[in-house]
């Protein structure tokens, strides 16, 4: 898949240690031996901290994923309970003990530790989606999705529950909450593996919901209709057949997607629904600031034969004034406007 690197990375999974701990140069060497597979030599370093400072919370925490690292679970498990008093002890010392006990195939505990984690921690994403997570490998998806949007609205600016509730819907016939759910999460982790897989299975998803034959439009974003999935798919119907209207032989690529999602945008604002969902009101910013098709061009970048590159290769300038816009301008979501099924349905 394409390396959309021009944009900033902004989601970052290692454990980052405050930087006026006084042995940081020590520990950001330990961490770069480990980087580098030396975590014996990682380990002596920390070692050597902890004998100078044995509350060090920093150096116990590397200590212990060195091990977590080596996959000897039991042992990291054994350091990081020492430390979950720890007055600096943060909500990521919970989440690997959690998935040390997973690993070890003891789900019941890591649920366990997950739950401990989130009553010091209760706003914290990562322990949500670690907990739906143990129930999705069970396949009890109908329990995973509660921790899922539980971690959005207490964490809304967390992508992994966004990412997570995208791959459960988009395999669904309900695929509309997954759309939605996949493209938040790409304005929220812009630039990893997971952004390209999502952007893959947004442009395959809308290539399935969208199928123009025989001379009309066939709709199927939701087999479960409420009132947001029959405004949406309205409004997408509206904005599709205007689209045909104008072309005799519509083929849904990446530029007729951007066309009639600009039309869905329309038709949305024309109904005064544009500002219903955060999306809607973002989009609305992109097309204000002139960015539509840049947007549209990088959300669908997944997209086969080359039709980013190509693009890109034409609109140089323009993509350029985008990102340079866009990595400083991100979707703001809050626990007041955050996005999920079940707000959207009560």
């Amino acid at each position: 898949m394409k390396n959309l690197s021009f944009f900033l990375t902004l989601f970052c999974l290692s454990y980052t240690f405050a930087q006026e701990n006084p042995f940081a140069k020590e520990i950001n060497e330990a961490i770069e031996q480990m980087d580098a597979g030396n975590i014996s030599q990682s380990r002596v370093t920390l070692e050597a901290v902890l004998q100078k400072d044995s509350t060090n919370y920093d150096a116990w925490y590397e200590y212990a994923y060195s091990y977590y690292m080596q996959k000897d679970y039991a042992r990291a498990v054994e350091i990081m309970q020492t430390q979950t008093e720890h007055t600096q002890a943060t909500d990521q010392l919970w989440q690997m003990i959690g998935n040390g006990l997973d690993l070890m195939e003891k789900s019941d505990d890591a649920l366990a530790a997950y739950a401990k984690g989130l009553e010091r921690f209760p706003n914290s994403g990562r322990l949500y989606v670690e907990t739906g997570n143990v129930y999705l490998m069970q396949d009890k998806v109908d329990q995973a999705i509660p921790y899922y949007e539980k971690g959005i609205e207490m964490d809304p600016g967390f992508p992994s529950n966004y990412y997570r509730l995208a791959r459960i819907y988009l395999n669904t016939e309900n695929e509309i909450w997954g759309v939605l759910y996949g493209e938040i999460f790409m304005n929220l982790e812009r630039n990893t593996q997971r952004t390209r897989e999502m952007s893959y299975w947004l442009y395959q998803t809308y290539q399935k919901a969208l199928v123009y034959e025989k001379g009309a439009w066939q709709i199927s974003f939701a087999k479960d209709a409420s009132p947001f999935t029959i405004d949406f798919e309205m409004a997408i119907g509206l904005a599709a057949g205007k689209y045909s209207a104008a072309n005799k032989k519509p083929t849904l690529n990446v530029a007729a997607l951007t066309a009639i999602r600009k039309e869905l945008l329309l038709t949305l604002t024309e109904q005064g629904k544009a500002n219903d969902m955060l999306l809607y009101s973002f989009w609305q910013k992109i097309d204000d600031m002139g960015f539509w098709d840049a947007y549209n061009a990088w959300v669908f970048a997944q997209a086969p034969n080359d039709q980013f590159e190509k693009w890109r290769k034409a609109n140089d300038a323009d993509f350029g004034y985008f990102v340079k816009w866009y990595n400083p301008n991100p979707i703001v979501i809050t626990t007041e406007n955050y996005f999920s099924k079940t707000k959207v349905l009560n």
